[in-house]
Order: structure tokens, then C-alpha cells, then sequence
């Protein structure tokens, strides 16, 4: 399908830029040790993607950039006017440069000299890897932003302007929050001396009043009004991988079943979907995927379910499907509760009965227009894996142990609290202007 197809170029393009990083000299400018920092989160309404800021250069310049969970590094466009004194390219003989796969140092120079440390030669700047310092604001008692907090060396990779195709209108590049060495919550997390964790927080809504949040460095997590999202997570272990021809990355988790309105979906246990211990294969986070994907032997049954349990329980009556879904109600019969629109809930029972990421209904429906709504699931085809997307993961608290290799989930949140809530402060919302 389209939307599959440009995010997975989105996704493709990421591997091909490869950086390198030099953290063991970055360090934070100001004298005190933050509780951590925070990064602001908004959701373009033209390609839905997840947007942060970041100031880099010197002097500081704001630069949007999409999200990409499961990416290894930042890059952004350094073709188009990237000028800034304190940038600089790494040297191929640094021990940097080991350290990413992919990395190279392509031909020696002649006459000998400086060699920088580069990634696959067909990119038109040929990915040289650079660092720079950028500035965050600091994360004050769970509820607050406090002063910014400076980063010098920070890594990234200067990438093409062709890889900005497709990505949201005026972003600079894309910001990888994977559990790698060089992802933005590592990188943070080493020059401030912080914990390796990292919570996201994204809005539901495309209004540029509505802002989500990313958290490094741990919780609490406190939005109005006075709601501490930390104290309610449910944990499951994830797991990284290396899978395919493109080294597709970025943290998994273990699904056992999925039942809706308390039936459990039927699902064939082949070799295909399900591993020898019973999970699905490859079940995946994504930000850039709009929308959970399932297997065709999965949707198919998933969303029978889903129907029928629809008309039983609450009298819904299904109509035509809208593109890209295959399920889709009459909005008229919707009611809608402090969870969203009033349908039958879905849990994704993971690593244990008791762990269940539970989706109500403002995570389930996507409304269409006046008078449809639909199922936020598609069809990724038979050789797809699960990979629960942005949709699904709206107004629901995240938080990433890159240590401890654990996944901590709120769920969908009530109504009375959403993502946008959380008090970001000027220093936050001026970095979105």
C-alpha cells in the first residue's frame, strides 16, 4: 500500500546515512547536573509525522526534525546553508568512526592528509559524520522545563536535501531515538550525566497549541491536573534486532494474543506469524508507520472481530471501508466516553496474561469525515510483522530503560489528561516558533 511504501523509503533512507559519535567528550556547559531534559512534540497534519526541535549550531538555531523511534543517530541537511563555528567533521582515524556500522573511510587522499569519516559514497555529500553543540531545555521536578542546558559534540550526520522527500514541510532532518550509542536520548543522556531512559509522550492532536513531550533522563512524569503518569505504567521487556536486507532496527516487544471486547481473535499459530515459543514475530514500535500493521492473517480475523463485537455490543452498524482501512462505522451510532468513541476495546496481551496494552476508542477510531469513522488498522500484506504505530500510540505514556531493556506503557489515558497537558514551558514552546 502508498503510505507503507513512503515510510518505508523514510526508513530506508535512515540506514543509508550513518553517522559516528564522540561522547566521551561531550559535556554539559552548565555547572549542575540536570534531572533531565525535555523535548517538545508536535503532529503534522500533511503527512502525519511527529515533529521535535532542537537547537544546533553557533550561534543556536531551531531546526524541526521528525521522529523516527527507531532510529540509530540524528542528520540532518547540512547541503543547504549549514553554516555554524563550532561544527566539525570527524576524522576517519578517530575511534569514532569504528564504532558505526557502516562507517568508511572510502579512498586515501593523495597527497595524504585529513580523511573524514564518511558513510555509503552514492549520497551526493558522501555522509560525512560531524558534531556540533545543541541546546535543551532541562526538566525541573517531573512538571516543569527549566534553563537550557548546552551540549558540545553532539553527533550527527550531514545528510542530503534529496532525503528530505517526503518528510514534513520545513523539518531539517530526522532525530533517532533507537537503543543504539549515538541515538538522541543516548547522546544526551552520557554528556549530562543522566539516566539511560527516555520517555514519549505524543499529541493527538495536528492544532500547533498541541504539544506532546519527550522526556530523557527519567520520571515523573506530572500534567495537569497534577497527574503523575509514572505511578500507573505497566512494564514488559523489549528487545532490539537486526532483521532483512536493510538491518531494520529498533525495539520489540512480545504479543502472545489479542482479544477484542473480550473475545479472543483467532489466529492461525503458523511459522510465518508465530514463533516457537507462541509470540507473533517481530512485533515493532513505529513512529513513522501512521497506523498499527497486521499480517493479512491476522487483520483479516482482527477485524471480523471488531465488527462483530461492534453491532452486538453496541449496535454499530459497519459500512464501506475508506482507504486505507478496511473496517469502517457509521458515526452516527458512536457514542463518545472520557476514552474516545464508545467501541469495543482491544488488548494486545504481551509477555504475560497480566501485561495487556489496552486501546480504547480514542486510540482505535480515526473519523473520516462527518459521518464515518474507522478502525485505525491496516493490512500490511502476508509477509508483514506487527508493528503498532503512531495512531495507536498517541496520548499514552511511553517510557524506554535503555539499561534495563524495559518498556514501560500507560495505555490509552483518560480524557481529563492528554499528552498536550504537560507544562513545557517558554523555553519548550519557543523552540516550536
Amino acid at each position: 500500500m502508498a503510505s507503507s511504501s513512503s515510510f518505508l523509503m523514510i526508513t530506508t533512507a535512515l540506514v543509508v546515512v550513518l553517522i559516528s559519535v564522540s561522547l566521551s567528550n561531550a559535556q554539559p556547559t552548565s555547572s549542575s547536573r540536570p534531572q533531565g531534559v525535555v523535548l517538545p512534540v508536535t503532529k503534522d497534519a500533511s503527512t502525519l509525522q511527529y515533529l521535535t526541535y532542537m537547537k544546533q549550531k553557533t550561534p543556536l538555531v531551531s531546526q524541526s526534525l521528525v521522529i523516527n523511534l527507531a532510529g540509530e543517530f540524528q542528520w540532518v541537511d547540512c547541503e543547504n546553508g549549514y553554516v555554524s563555528s563550532s561544527n566539525r567533521t570527524l576524522s576517519c582515524s578517530g575511534k569514532e568512526c569504528g564504532w558505526i556500522s557502516g562507517a568508511s573511510c572510502g579512498r586515501p587522499p593523495r597527497p595524504p592528509g585529513f580523511q573524514p569519516c564518511r558513510g555509503f559514497v552514492y549520497l551526493s555529500n558522501q555522509g560525512v559524520f560531524a558534531s556540533d553543540t545543541v541546546s535543551v531545555p532541562s526538566f525541573v521536578n517531573g512538571s516543569v522545563t527549566g534553563p537550557n542546558v548546552a551540549v558540545k559534540d553532539f553527533v550527527f550526520g550531514c545528510g542530503s536535501t534529496s532525503f528530505l522527500q517526503g518528510l514534513a514541510k520545513g523539518v531539517k532532518g530526522i532525530a533517532g531515538f533507537g537503543p543504539f550509542q549515538v541515538s538522541v536520548p543516548s547522546q544526551l543522556s552520557l554528556a549530562l550525566r543522566i539516566p539511560r531512559v527516555f520517555a514519549m509522550c505524543l499529541p493527538s492532536s495536528t492544532e500547533s497549541s498541541s504539544k506532546g513531550a519527550i522526556f530523557v533522563g527519567g520520571g515523573s512524569y506530572k500534567m495537569r491536573p497534577g497527574v503523575d503518569l509514572s505511578t500507573s505504567l505497566t512494564y514488559t521487556p523489549f528487545y532490539t534486532s537486526l532483521v532483512g536486507p536493510n538491518f531494520t532496527s529498533g525495539y520489540y516487544i512480545q504479543v502472545k494474543s489479542i482479544n477484542i471486547g473480550g473475545k479472543k481473535v483467532p489466529m492461525v499459530s503458523d511459522n510465518t506469524t508465530f514463533d516457537s515459543l507462541g509470540f507473533m514475530k517481530l512485533t515493532s514500535i513505529s513512529t513513522l508507520n501512521p497506523y498499527t500493521v497486521l499480517p493479512s492473517s491476522v487483520y483479516k480475523p482482527f477485524i471480523s472481530t471488531f465488527i462483530e463485537k461492534a453491532k452486538t455490543n453496541y449496535n454499530i452498524s459497519s459500512v464501506a471501508p475508506v482507504v486505507p482501512f478496511g473496517a469502517c462505522f457509521d458515526s452516527s451510532g458512536i457514542f463518545l466516553t472520557h476514552t474516545g468513541a464508545l467501541v469495543p476495546v482491544i488488548n494486545f496481551v504481551l509477555h504475560t496474561e497480566k501485561a495487556v496494552w489496552t486501546i480504547a476508542g480514542s486510540n482505535s477510531m480515526v473519523k473520516v469525515n462527518d459521518k464515518v469513522s474507522c478502525l485505525g488498522f491496516v493490512d500490511g500484506g502476508e509477509l508483514a510483522n506487527l508493528v503498532i504505530g503512531g495512531h495507536q500510540l498517541e496520548d499514552n505514556l511511553l517510557e524506554f530503560n535503555l539499561a534495563k531493556k524495559s518498556l514501560g506503557f500507560s495505555s490509552t489515558l483518560p480524557r481529563q489528561t492528554a499528552c498536550s497537558l504537560f507544562n513545557l514551558g517558554e523555553n519548550s514552546l519557543a523552540a516550536t516558533s
